[in-house]
């Protein structure tokens, strides 16, 4: 199936993907294609068509949700993301893959628009608010990280721990607006808009975790305690 004069190969049941259940990867890979998945963390598209040089891989994916794997062959890619109760449409040119891009795009809302990250770090702010975040990482053993993070700000996780607790704060202010309680640490922790700018909830946020590598990823939503 030509894509910009490319192919996308070795698609795994895209069409099934669900909200952060969907664990992908799995097989060998050849010298000439890579493992890709695409997490939806943008609360304006509730159901999207996440395509890759025009073609979809993943029909209706759920606000929040993941991909399963798709095996694409080298090259240079258009990714877009389509809104079907809306068509509203975001595309993003000359997206890279090869043997040293990343495995793991993410969508994020970005101040009325979209945007695509890739290969998340340990900790990070997607929540488009010009407020930052404080944020409390406790792990299971005492230890305690504190960062402020602006809006796409990150921190790499200190501890090794098994398990952790995250805290969040408006920036300055006491008032606790999100907890985990303790659970089991992943390569990634993710923040961002629970609802969409036109909702009451607006300013509410929500994290998912994530892990991902060259041949799996997987993702797992994070409930705030407080409700």
């Amino acid at each position: 199936m030509p894509i910009d004069r490319r192919r996308l190969i070795g698609l795994f049941a895209a069409s099934t993907a669900t909200a952060l259940a969907g664990c992908g990867g799995g097989g060998d890979y050849g010298a000439s294609t890579r493992f890709v998945w695409l997490l939806n963390l943008n609360p304006e598209f509730p159901a999207a068509d996440v395509s890759v040089g025009g073609t979809v891989i993943a029909p209706g994916l759920p606000f929040p949700g993941l991909t399963d794997a798709a095996e694409v062959e080298y090259g240079s890619y258009t990714v877009g993301l389509r809104e079907r109760s809306n068509g509203n449409t975001q595309n993003f040119d000359r997206v890279r893959i090869d043997d040293f891009s990343p495995s793991l795009f993410v969508f994020y809302r970005r101040f009325g628009s979209t945007g695509l990250d890739a290969s998340p770090p340990g900790i990070i702010n997607y929540f488009d608010s010009n407020v930052a975040l404080d944020v409390d990482l406790l792990d299971d053993a005492g230890g305690a990280q504190l960062e402020r993070l602006a809006f796409e700000g990150s921190a790499r996780q200190n501890s090794g721990s098994l398990n952790c607790r995250l805290r969040l704060y408006a920036a300055g202010s006491p008032v606790l607006v999100y907890d985990s309680g303790l659970r089991q640490r992943t390569d990634s922790i993710l923040v961002f808009p629970r609802y969409p700018a036109a909702s009451p909830g607006s300013g509410q946020v929500a994290v998912v975790g994530l892990n991902y590598g060259p041949r799996n990823a997987s993702a797992v939503a994070w409930p705030n305690l407080l409700g």
